[in-house]
């Protein structure tokens, strides 16, 4: 692959090297995004290949994963799921 042809192929399989050339980044990196489940990839041996799809759909850095965003939105909803369910109105229903 030469530095000119960056272009990456939704269909085709990156070496951990190749992936790494493509998103500019080292191969450490892949490395440990294929690792903690951040990107997707299959290891055939001891050697990981990543879809051009999967580089493609890499989360930005400052973007925040579903977790983090499910978990902000349950932080918020707490205070609200308290006032709709512990209020006197609902109270005939507690002992159900």
């Amino acid at each position: 692959m030469t530095s000119s042809e960056l272009e990456i192929r939704p269909n085709t399989y990156y070496t951990l090297g190749e992936a790494a050339q493509l998103l500019r980044v080292s191969p450490r990196s892949i490395n440990a995004l294929l690792n903690s489940g951040e990107a997707r990839g299959v290891k055939i041996g001891r050697q990981w290949r990543v879809l051009g799809r999967e580089l493609l759909e890499l989360p930005y850095v400052n973007e925040p994963s579903n977790k983090q965003l499910t978990k902000g939105l349950m932080q918020l909803s707490e205070p609200s799921f308290a006032r709709v369910w512990d209020n006197d109105a609902d109270a005939v229903y507690d002992d159900i």
